[in-house]
């Protein structure tokens, strides 16, 4: 139950991904190895449902140099029918991980991706081979590069990123695109943009979400209730008074908010019976696991919109944020700033 930041590679990390990842593409100085692993066999199975012998290597026919420089995470190509299947490496969070891609040449659509190998973190990316992950690839366009968004999709090139896990759903989108990249070049025959390998962004860049002044609940990728913080402030509030200690000594604060039960029981009453823990997810990407029963007692876990008697201020100096607070936290370890979104799991998260 520990507070966690999601941490964006750059610098000397990124540097020798890099080279690791080179490494990986180009076979160590020599040509690659495009034999099929028995993963990478049974991802591509299990996707479109041809066994092994039927997908043919093309690796060598496909990958042009040209197409080399501009799709790096594309490590294998194969042909199966009116099938057309990619071994994919970009690299993630930790480094390179391996992904399985099918696009059907009849529709010109996205038949499924699978994760068949990954060196991520367990706790950020728990849920990235998940049956509901993996499906917001499948009946993608192959015509359009896909983009990495936060908390909803505005249209059908979107795939909602794994909460806390920006980078590594970042990386899978890039590998994506790297096969549909090389599908509009060599099958479709239209120039097609390039497409990064690795994350490479700067926090603090604008590429977060913005507070929107709503609090979120999502379960298992999907949202499954909203409510604006003008309707939480119509709940019943008290005034919290308590003293934290930081790195930067003891500060006084008078809390204003709800309960978070309250705001639960508002959205959705099965919210407390159907879950047994929850993630509170801020704008940075801190997350904050709490059990249910912490959140049902009577005198615990807050969403507070004041302190001092001011309203909590967003990320860009605007009212209208929202803090979790953990009464008993006199450290605020359990604290969530720029409250985001609830992310309701069935069993403990960490």
């Amino acid at each position: 139950m520990t507070k966690h930041r999601l941490f964006i590679p750059t610098g000397r990390f990124c540097i020798a991904a890099l080279l690791l990842s080179g490494l990986l593409l180009c076979g160590c100085g020599g040509r690659q190895d495009t034999a099929l692993s028995d993963a990478e066999a049974a991802a591509l199975t299990d996707i479109c449902g041809m066994d092994r012998q039927s997908f043919g290597d093309v690796t060598e026919q496909v990958m042009t140099k040209a197409l080399q420089a501009k799709f790096r995470a594309v490590a294998k190509v194969y042909e199966a029918g009116r099938f057309y299947a990619f071994i994919l490496k970009p690299v993630a969070y930790n480094g390179p991980l391996t992904l399985a891609a099918v696009i059907d040449g009849d529709h010109n659509e996205v038949v499924g991706i699978r994760i068949v190998q990954h060196t991520e973190t367990p706790h950020y990316v728990r849920d990235m081979e998940s049956d509901w992950f993996v499906r917001r690839f499948a009946g993608k366009a192959a015509t359009a590069y896909l983009e990495a968004v936060r908390l909803s999709a505005r249209n059908e090139r979107d795939i909602v990123a794994i909460t806390g896990a920006t980078v590594t759903t970042e990386a899978i989108v890039n590998g994506v695109n790297a096969a549909i990249g090389v599908y509009q070049e060599h099958v479709l025959g239209e120039a097609a943009g390039d497409v990064p390998y690795m994350v490479r962004f700067e926090p603090g860049e604008g590429d977060g979400p913005a507070e929107t002044k709503r609090l979120t609940f999502r379960a298992y990728g999907l949202i499954v209730a909203e409510v604006s913080l003008e309707d939480i402030r119509t709940l019943p509030s008290v005034k919290r008074t308590m003293q934290i200690h930081s790195s930067q000594g003891v500060t006084r604060h008078e809390f204003r908010g709800t309960r978070l039960s309250n705001i639960m029981e508002y959205a959705d009453p099965k919210l407390l019976e159907d879950y047994s823990w929850i993630l509170a997810v801020g704008v940075d990407d801190y997350m904050s696991g709490i059990g249910m029963e912490e959140v049902k007692a009577e005198n615990k876990v807050y969403v507070m919109y004041e302190d001092n008697g001011e309203p909590l201020t967003k990320l860009d100096g605007e009212p209208g944020s929202m803090r979790i607070v953990v009464l008993d936290d006199v450290f605020g370890q359990r604290f969530t700033n720029y409250l985001l979104e609830i992310v309701l799991e069935s069993k403990e998260p960490f």
